[in-house]
This record gives C-alpha cells, sequence and structure tokens, in this order.
C-alpha cells in the first residue's frame, strides 16, 4: 500500500510539471498555458474546457492565497489523472489575491471528478504549508529539483 502511495505522489508532478520562466502578463495567460501544458503532459482531455474550469473558480473566489502565490484548481471530467503543476511567473500577476499582492508562481491542482478529495485535502495542506517563510521562498527562488521535493513532501 505504501509503494501505491508513493508511486502515485511521484506520477502527481515531475519536473516536466515545473516551469520557472512562464511568460505572460494576466491571470488568464498564465491560466491558459497551465491547461496547455496539463494536455501536453496527458492529464487533461481538453485544454480549453479545462481552461475554462480554472476561469470558473477564479470567478467564484480567488486562488491568490497571498505571499506572491496562487494555487489555481479544479476538478472536472476532462481530467484525465490526479495531478500538480508549478509555474513561476517572469512578472508578477495582478491575481485579486487576498492580501492584494501580485502573484509570481502557482501551484496548479488537477482533480478528476471521481478524486472528489484529492484538490481538497492537497490544497489544505499546501495552505498550511504556506504559511511558513521558508516554503514560500523555495517556491519562489529553488531550482525544480527542490521544489518537486518540497511539493511532493508536502501533498504526501
Amino acid at each position: 500500500m505504501a509503494a501505491q502511495v508513493e508511486e502515485m505522489n511521484m506520477n502527481l508532478i515531475t519536473e516536466q510539471h515545473i516551469i520557472l520562466d512562464m511568460e505572460g502578463n494576466t491571470q488568464k495567460e498564465i491560466l491558459h498555458a497551465l491547461a496547455e501544458i496539463a494536455f501536453r503532459e496527458g492529464k487533461v482531455s481538453d485544454a480549453d474546457t479545462f481552461f475554462q474550469e480554472l476561469c470558473k473558480r477564479e470567478q467564484e473566489c480567488t486562488t491568490g492565497f497571498g505571499k506572491g502565490i496562487a494555487i489555481p484548481h479544479a476538478r472536472h471530467a476532462c481530467i484525465k489523472e490526479a495531478g500538480i503543476l508549478f509555474v513561476r511567473m517572469k512578472h508578477k500577476i495582478e491575481w485579486k489575491s487576498i492580501d492584494e499582492k501580485p502573484v509570481e508562481a502557482a501551484v496548479c491542482l488537477l482533480a478528476p471528478d471521481d478524486k472528489h478529495d484529492f484538490h481538497l485535502k492537497a490544497l489544505s495542506k499546501l495552505a498550511r504549508r504556506l504559511m511558513h517563510e521558508d516554503f514560500v521562498d523555495i517556491l519562489k527562488t529553488a531550482e525544480k529539483q527542490q521544489i518537486l521535493s518540497e511539493i511532493i513532501d508536502t501533498v504526501s
């Protein structure tokens, strides 16, 4: 059982799911880029539908957690497998964050319709971890391998 959990976590996010110099000047451009990455990586069956779901979530309530970090997320039938994408932007992006500050990095959660609690559990764990400045600093400044390790440790 432990091996299954570890294997699942290893597939949730890989170095290919981490982009450290994301182009984009608006929240929608970043969300669209995340949808394209999810499609390219085989996590979603339709990039446009996933993009619309991410936008719909933002309309309900911002995913801009604060401290320069956003956690966009969606649960939908177009998502083929649970996953996590991470992007650090080249430019700070206005996100309507809770602290009204722009976003520098985003941890995107993808949850298939049949995994009702994955994104809620991962969101809760990430939100708690974002209370620690060392974790926030890692997301904003570290290289891929350290980010990968920290995110896996957080959601495991």
